[in-house]
């Protein structure tokens, strides 16, 4: 192949090398290990040539495993009779990769290998094999006997306009292709917007998802961002430089003091700045926090201690949102998920004609673990309105009562207080149920604290967090939403399945770890370590 543009051979550049080797790993069976992969790359960072050159290589190219040499590494064949697709929402971005294709494809080469390139189709002439754009209609692609897919553009794909369900068959066609082909998929994108619910949105929360501390299944997506560093500040141009270098070290093509000029451009939204020429996902107007400051206060290797003193928050759901656990250590407002895995919701491909219940069982497990390895200060929980549909109870509130029953001489601060309509763990923010508003007032000025100290104050604040994928995931969803104290935090929708549950959990342990500090109750720590509770 010839670079396009230049017309010398072509050349990878090192982080283009960096995934054809992880890509084209297989495992000790013969098989790829990544099933799906995304190349997530700032403008102008060599999205386009570098998804025809892989499509190039899958047209033509030793891509298929048939043997193994005498020093156990695996050897390539070309495919038999290849069909590479590249798909986008609109055929004209399909038209770009598959022009630049062609155009790496010398008279020599295009002669020796017998190609025959068009505008929406390249074939092999003596084979038939061909790389093509197909119809746009997602019935007409559906059933292709693909051997490897691109999808280009994934950040503007989203269900509204029919991008999703494209990238959903090209998913389906590469699913289906017989175990000696091992088909595959691989996006090209920017940083998505979050909150678009995009294909690209999705595959990160995919990949987020088996990074979780306890999954089970394969980590078999492979997911490819050079970004710049987290730290970059937009307004010091030494920063902002270093960042711009950092995003595009591996696109020495780019002019770098012509990206820096666009980002100080008063017209270019700081949003749109992080997100095209840093490759980081920028906060939009409404976002609760800057997703890049939180990820930067990311601390996992903080070690929280057995008998550590913590708050701790539960939010609730029966079946729709997640339930979640969050613990604040007091000593330094670190926020961590209690064992890992303090999180539950419905499980991806669950049968939606079959109900799925939060499994409370698990969550009084978990709970009363945290009770019993660390010293629990403070413990709130804001229990689901949904009922028991065996009785007219709510569906937490059975396991609530139990909480309270056994630890309430254990709390020393409880969640509320007053001798009539007190409870030690119960925080219901229902605003129908008594002292709810002041409840809410209290969580409302935390979820400001917490917004400050990771927008405004940054390493120089308190907070640190375990870095938690689900935790990461649920900040960046939240949306600032105001209300009659001040400025909380919510969904973008109320049907959102953009979750926020651990986020509100984090604010909510915060919260409690302070009531806990300024109540008075607690003092230095006694014999064995122990917290000395003062009456």
């Amino acid at each position: 192949m010839t670079d396009y543009q230049t017309g010398r051979p072509w050349r990878w550049t090192p982080g283009q090398k960096r995934f054809l080797v992880l890509w084209y790993l297989v495992d000790a069976d013969g098989r790829f290990v990544y099933r799906s992969g995304v190349v997530r790359r700032a403008k102008g960072g060599g999205k386009d040539p570098q998804a025809a050159a892989l499509a190039n290589c899958e047209l033509l190219g030793p891509v298929e495993i048939y043997d193994v040499d005498d020093d156990g590494h695996p050897v390539g064949q070309p495919r038999g009779f290849p069909l590479v697709q590249v798909l986008s929402n609109y055929e004209g971005q399909s038209r770009d990769v598959l022009r630049v294709a062609n155009a790496m494809w010398s008279r020599e080469a295009r002669d020796w290998y017998g190609l025959d390139p068009g505008e929406t189709r390249t074939v092999v002439k003596e084979s038939g094999a061909r790389f093509e754009i197909p119809p746009s209609s997602e019935a007409s692609g559906e059933g292709d006997p693909v051997t490897a897919v691109v999808l280009n553009e994934t950040h503007h794909m989203t269900a509204a306009n029919g991008g999703a369900r494209v990238a959903a068959m090209g998913r389906r066609n590469a699913a289906k292709s017989p175990s000696h082909i091992q088909a595959r998929l691989v996006e090209f994108t920017n940083a998505h917007q979050q909150g678009s619910e995009s294909v690209a949105e999705a595959s990160f929360a995919a990949w987020q998802g088996q990074q979780v501390p306890g999954y089970t299944g394969r980590q078999d997506i492979l997911y490819d961002s050079i970004e710049a560093p987290l730290s970059t500040e937009l307004m010091s141009e030494e920063s902002r430089m270093s960042g711009i270098g950092a995003a595009y070290m591996d696109a020495p093509w780019i002019d770098r003091r012509r990206i820096n000029d666009e980002i100080c451009d008063r017209r270019t939204s700081l949003a749109d700045s992080i997100r095209y020429y840093l490759n980081g996902l920028g906060a939009e107007a409404e976002a609760w926090v800057a997703p890049p400051a939180f990820d930067a206060l990311a601390s996992p290797d903080t070690v929280v201690a057995d008998n550590d003193r913590i708050a701790m928050f539960l939010d609730c759901s029966k079946s729709q949102d997640a339930t979640a656990l969050v613990a604040c250590r007091l000593e330094d407002m670190y926020c961590f998920v209690p064992f890992g895995d303090a999180i539950w919701q419905r499980p991806h491909g669950w049968p939606r004609a079959k109900p799925w219940l939060v499994p409370r069982e698990e969550v009084d497990a978990k709970v009363r673990a945290c009770f019993d390895r660390y010293q629990v200060c403070w413990f709130g929980v804001d229990p689901s309105p949904a009922k028991d549909e065996s009785a007219e109870h709510l569906y937490w509130m059975q396991v609530i009562d139990g909480w309270h029953r056994d630890y309430a001489k254990k709390l020393p601060v409880w969640a509320t207080g007053g001798q009539i309509k007190g409870s030690s763990v119960l925080f219901d923010m229902r605003l129908s149920t008594f002292g709810a508003k002041e409840r809410n007032q209290a969580f409302t000025l935390a979820a400001e604290l917490v917004a400050r100290w990771v927008d405004e104050e940054g390493e120089a604040g308190p907070l640190r967090h375990d870095g938690h994928p689900v935790l990461r995931t649920h900040v960046h969803n939240a949306r600032r939403r105001p209300n009659p104290w001040g400025i909380s935090l919510g969904k973008v929708t109320r049907d959102s399945s953009n979750l926020v549950d651990a986020a509100v959990c984090m604010v909510g342990a915060v919260m409690g770890a302070r009531i806990a500090l300024n109540s008075g109750k607690l003092r230095k720590r006694g014999g064995k370590g122990r917290t000395v509770i003062m009456r």
